[in-house]
């Protein structure tokens, strides 16, 4: 017999990109021990991201990750916020918020107003 699933509609604001890779965080506000962490990124849009984590992060705390640089040589640092973060199989899954004013400077923009809409 088929199962008949329901899924309720998208409420995230920008649609998300499926797409793992290894980055480099920096936690600004450690909890104690070292400050690096690498995280497998699993999923990006325009306001965040989600990440796989090897050690629990609080919600609020601030991370810096380094990126590569999007049609260039070398890397950029975004800043996010930890909204979110639950313990899995594969380790803490958490799901970070970009600060607009960084994103907005990555991807080049000097205004901030790009990121409203």
């Amino acid at each position: 017999m088929a199962t008949i699933r329901y899924y309720p509609p998208e409420r995230r604001r920008y649609p998300r990109t499926q797409l793992r890779m290894m980055l480099h965080g920096i936690r600004l506000d450690p909890d104690g021990g070292d400050v690096q962490n690498t995280l497998e990124m699993v999923d990006i849009s325009r306001g965040g991201m989600g990440v796989i984590s090897d050690r629990w992060l609080y919600r609020g705390q601030k991370i810096a990750l380094s990126i590569p640089a999007y049609g260039q040589k070398g890397r950029k640092t975004i800043f996010a916020t930890v909204v979110r973060c639950q313990k899995t199989n594969e380790g803490y899954r958490a799901g970070l918020q970009f600060d607009p004013t960084a994103i907005a400077a990555a991807l080049g923009d000097t205004s901030t107003t790009a990121l409203a809409a």
